[in-house]
């Protein structure tokens, strides 16, 4: 059964319910209980649905705020058009695809000097518009975009349900082969930028993957079922409401885990090979992050044995690495430049 992600309208929709159910009882109990007037009942309950309503009201509006801060940019240098990629082929009568935009900057030999194409993969709450300040810089440097909508987000919220993690992970490795099978990419290099559950998916689905020569892992897990927030109320009612697994099962916390997929191929390579192959990754983090806690990267950074120009912790910022961006491009940039 397809479980409802729950949009901001709707949960608007909920709230306002709720008040008024709360009102309406406040208004019995003064009129029927109390014997107040019409005036004292509407004064009361009339308040009490804004105490109600007034804060979740504020949050809605500072959180859009949040995502908006961002002044629209005017991209005469790039080129940018919208690409279908089909994520379903089994059954052609239910083809789905993901909305993905297609950045391409007009200076070409700033195109052949990088010679790569960055896939971008969001956050759970995100979308490929909130990321724009990220990748925009990047393309200014030459290299090609692929920032997409993960399925049940912005346009490909009819690809399915954003909290079907392990699908999502598929869908990235479908990207991977639409890539590839373009002949204006074949001789690309493939680098990948994933954040929180984008990271998850990025490491998960593109770390085995030798025809994917960088990644850039912001705010990723170690293993998922040890890490994914299940003890705060808010967050599991949150999680709850959005479908997501908090107790997943022991073959799909493998396949969610970056730490259990990293190793997995460790134990593949020999010495050499491993030390050549886990540079391709970069970590970064914060230390006040309270959703994925910094044990995370640490886990991630030892298994790797990351060098020191390929991890990056931030004093401040949170899960979302708030008033980080500009060293987040600085950073991203250094790593696909060496």
């Amino acid at each position: 059964m397809r479980k409802t992600i729950l949009s901001k309208n709707h949960k608007r929709i909920i709230v306002i319910i709720i008040s008024f159910i709360v009102s309406a009882y406040i208004w019995h109990v003064n009129d029927n209980i109390f014997g107040n007037t019409f005036q004292t009942c509407l004064n009361l309950s009339t308040t009490t649905f804004l105490i109600i309503f007034t804060p979740f009201e504020i949050y809605f509006s500072f959180r859009d705020l949040w995502f908006k801060r961002w002044m629209p940019l005017y991209l005469n240098d790039l080129e940018i058009s919208e690409v279908r990629i089909e994520i379903n082929t089994k059954n052609k009568k239910k083809n789905r695809f993901l909305s993905a935009d297609l950045i391409i900057p007009k200076n070409r030999e700033a195109i052949k000097s990088k010679n790569a194409i960055i896939i971008i993969s969001h956050g759970f709450s995100d979308t490929k518009m909130t990321l724009q300040y990220y990748y925009f810089p990047l393309a200014y440097n030459g290299y090609i975009i692929l920032a997409y909508d993960a399925r049940g987000i912005g346009k490909s919220k009819k690809a399915g349900n954003r909290s079907q993690f392990l699908k999502r992970i598929n869908d990235f490795e479908k990207i991977i082969d639409w890539i590839q099978s373009n002949k204006k990419f074949t001789q690309m290099n493939i680098y990948c930028v994933g954040f929180s559950i984008g990271a998850i998916t990025v490491l998960c689905g593109g770390f085995p993957n030798q025809n994917i020569k960088k990644i850039v892992a912001i705010s990723s897990m170690s293993y998922y079922k040890q890490n994914i927030p299940k003890y705060n109320p808010l967050i599991i009612l949150s999680y709850l409401i959005k479908g997501v697994k908090l107790f997943p099962k022991e073959n799909e916390n493998v396949k969610l885990s970056p730490y259990l997929v990293m190793e997995a191929v460790k134990n593949k390579l020999s010495t050499e090979e491993w030390r050549n192959f886990s540079q391709k990754v970069m970590l970064i983090h914060a230390r006040n992050d309270r959703i994925i806690k910094l044990k995370n990267f640490t886990q991630n950074k030892l298994l790797l044995e990351s060098q020191e120009n390929h991890q990056l912790i931030l004093r401040k910022g949170g899960h979302a690495l708030k008033k980080n961006e500009l060293v987040l491009v600085g950073a991203t940039l250094k790593f696909f430049n060496s």
